[in-house]
């Protein structure tokens, strides 16, 4: 019983080193930024549930604007496919404004610096592998 209880701790010990050492930091700087107006807010978006909106951001940021270019960190993320969405949301209402037929009238981007056509970009437009520390340089649509 006592090697089981042994072999059961080296075990776990052996995950959560794992755990750890998979372990990246994804830096976002977002460049274009006119006004220092609102929100800058960014989603971390891991897999393709998450990006269609079927499941939570497994981050989420946000923070007042700051004209020029801004950056943000997130640590320990899990290896795997991400993407992100940034919005400037320059009336601090928490959501994209858009005219009629649906088109932002607020600054917008995606990870890659992917643009949709006709509605927003595709999930193998904007994922990217995160197995290391990575950083992306994202600049806002207008």
């Amino acid at each position: 019983m006592h090697r089981l209880l042994q072999a059961a701790l080296l075990l776990l010990t052996t995950a959560t080193l794992t755990a750890y050492s998979s372990a990246a930091t994804l830096t976002v700087t977002i460049e274009n930024t006119e006004t220092a107006d609102g929100l800058m807010m960014l989603q971390i978006l891991q897999g393709e549930t998450e990006f269609k909106g079927d499941r939570e951001a497994i981050t989420s940021i946000q923070q007042r604007a700051l004209e020029g270019s801004m950056s943000f960190s997130v640590s320990h993320l899990p290896a795997g496919e991400y993407a992100i969405q940034v919005m400037h949301d320059r009336n601090g209402n928490g959501k994209l404004d858009t005219n009629f037929v649906g088109i932002p009238n607020e600054p917008w981007a995606f990870s890659n610096n992917s643009t949709g056509n006709m509605g927003p970009p595709k999930w193998a437009d904007v994922k990217f592998v995160l197995s290391d520390d990575v950083t992306q340089s994202i600049r806002l649509n207008h």
